[in-house]
């Protein structure tokens, strides 16, 4: 799927990175299960460190690790090796024997389905942590009334969740997780169960509440829309390891790999050769390549990938068409097809020798099915990669390890 949403540009500068102290520090974190005989990694060897104010996104696919991790940072799950540390304080260390319990973690949790008791008001919602953790009842009160306050809850105090909307419950079980003020904020898929229109909504929401409150927040989500529009930092993982790790605009840009590409919503692929100067596809020559070529090894096999936003086709023989080299590579094709996509607007599916791809313009409207077409796509659009890594562009945004907020 192509995404429409533009990645977040980060608010996070150098200077932050540098100032900032961390909240949460994870250090080559692994985590096995056993079962008849087999030991699976859950998460292998997860070094990850979220500042102070910082909305971090781990994003993937089911079965990746994201869930693990997060319950280990909460406790609820106890990694085979490594270390946690919450505030500069260990909460879980291997080799030392740490394992403080989840009560004692200072974190709070927000949950797939909220999880609010149906039998309390909300002020006793909110109040629940306070309770469990034994505070003063005397500050129940006044910290229940500020939290409800900054998320503007104020008049559902004396409501029962089933009483609530969906975005009212979801801001009900924020505020139980920051009333005792906890060093990180965990949220599991905390929009994963609401309809498409109420979660864009909700998604702007919870970045409006995170600018003007500033928690420190450890969200996880398989929607490649609401990592990118909402992190500070995005966190790709894949079979357990980080796959990739920047800010959402550098990981959109330049995904390091095949896997984050596709993950990342670049559907357009084809393999290509190095010819004499130029790539060669299954369709013959790529007119426009020279550049991609330069400085690979002649017959050197590539993955070409493109996202369909930058693809536009032309009525093959045109005048623009062959204008369009110029600064484009240049493929021919047969328009195979022409469906409504997202947002009403058109997309052209083209057959390149077996390989479909995805157009979002067409320079000539009149264009039918079966019409030879030519398929254009700027130079610096293009992702090449080889053997799993990114060669084109140059790799210098984004990475498979640590990348800081704000690094140019």
């Amino acid at each position: 799927m192509e995404l429409m949403t533009e990645p977040r540009t980060t608010t996070l500068t150098q200077e932050d990175s540098a100032t900032r102290t961390d909240s949460a520090t994870l250090s080559g974190i692994t985590k096995t299960f056993t079962a008849k005989g087999r030991t699976v990694h859950a998460v292998k060897d997860v070094d990850l460190s979220i500042r102070s104010g910082e909305y971090v996104v781990i994003l993937g696919p089911s079965g990746c690790g994201k869930s693990t991790l997060l319950r280990c940072v909460a406790g609820l799950e106890t990694p085979t090796q490594g270390s946690i540390s919450l505030q500069g304080q260990p909460v879980y260390d291997a080799q030392r024997r740490i394992n403080v319990k989840p009560n004692a973690r200072q974190v709070g949790m927000v949950f797939q389905n909220y999880a609010l008791w149906p039998h309390m008001t909300v002020e006793k919602n909110v109040a629940y942590p306070l309770r469990m953790r034994k505070l003063p009842k005397s500050t129940w009160d006044k910290r229940v009334s500020e939290v409800l306050e900054a998320l503007e809850c104020e008049a559902l105090a004396k409501r029962l969740p089933a009483e609530l909307s969906g975005g009212q419950q979801q801001r009900i079980a924020l505020a139980r997780a920051l009333v005792y003020e906890p060093a990180i904020l965990l949220l599991d898929e905390p929009l994963s169960n609401l309809d498409a229109l109420l979660r864009v909504s909700l998604r702007t929401e919870l970045m409006r509440l995170h600018r003007a409150l500033g928690y420190t927040a450890l969200h996880i989500t398989h929607d490649q829309e609401e990592a990118l529009e909402m992190g500070d930092r995005v966190v790709l993982m894949r079979a357990g390891s980080i796959e990739q790790m920047g800010p959402p605009e550098q990981v959109y840009a330049r995904p390091v790999s095949p896997y984050a590409a596709h993950f990342l919503g670049v559907r357009n692929q084809t393999s290509v050769e190095v010819g004499d100067g130029v790539l060669h596809s299954r369709m013959g020559v790529i007119h426009g390549s020279s550049e991609l070529a330069r400085g690979r090894n002649k017959n050197e096999k590539l993955e070409l990938f493109v996202r369909g936003r930058d693809t536009e086709i032309f009525r093959l023989g045109s005048g623009m068409a062959r204008h369009s080299q110029d600064e484009n590579i240049v493929m021919e094709g047969t328009l195979a097809q022409i469906v409504l996509g997202e947002g009403g607007r058109r997309q052209y599916i083209v057959d390149l020798g077996g390989a479909q791809w995805f157009a979002q313009h067409a320079h000539d409207q009149d264009l039918r099915p079966g019409d030879a077409v030519a398929v254009t796509v700027p130079v610096k659009s293009v992702l090449l990669y080889h053997d799993e890594t990114l060669v084109f562009p140059a790799q210098d945004m984004g990475s498979r390890s640590t990348v800081e907020v704000g690094a140019q």
